[in-house]
């Protein structure tokens, strides 16, 4: 799908000024991204390189960094944003609501905003359907969050 099919273009000079509330001059846009990864298949990036060039399966090292992210570095980030009062945005594949569940409960118990980040965590030009993987992530978000997601966030930036 080209962006041309997404949205129509308009150039900066045509549109309203953007103004932020109370006229701020700032605004801090603070993402989480929560992503299901297949570890039967290639790691969609990798922290370590692999051994010899090769890509063995399961990718246990760059598996662990992702799963530290899941079981112990968000949690850690919860506690700064509640301590803090950072408002966050949980970008997520579909598939993460279920398989971390408890994660997109605490982002929904918070009030975060869901956007989409593809059903699995695969590049977009590799899905066989991009229009089925987008409506089957919208479609569930807006199971458990109650509202279909107003944003986008391609996995990987595809």
């Amino acid at each position: 799908m080209l962006p041309t099919e997404r949205f129509t273009y308009s150039p900066i000079t045509q549109r309203p000024r953007l103004t932020l509330p109370g006229d701020a001059r700032l605004a801090v846009w603070v993402i989480v991204n929560v992503e299901e990864w297949n570890p039967l298949e290639p790691m969609p990036r990798t922290v370590l390189t692999p051994p010899a060039g090769g890509s063995p399966m399961p990718d246990v090292p760059n598996w662990a960094w992702h799963e530290y992210g899941n079981r112990v570095g968000f949690w850690r980030m919860l506690e700064v944003f509640d301590r803090l009062k950072i408002p966050g945005v949980l970008a997520i594949n579909g598939g993460a609501i279920t398989a971390y569940e408890p994660i997109a409960r605490a982002a929904l118990d918070r009030n975060w905003e869901f956007i989409g980040h593809g059903f699995g965590q695969k590049n977009m030009q590799k899905v066989p359907d991009e229009r089925v993987d987008i409506q089957k992530t919208t479609a569930a978000i807006a199971a458990f969050t109650g509202r279909r997601p107003r944003g986008w966030l391609g996995p990987g930036l595809t």
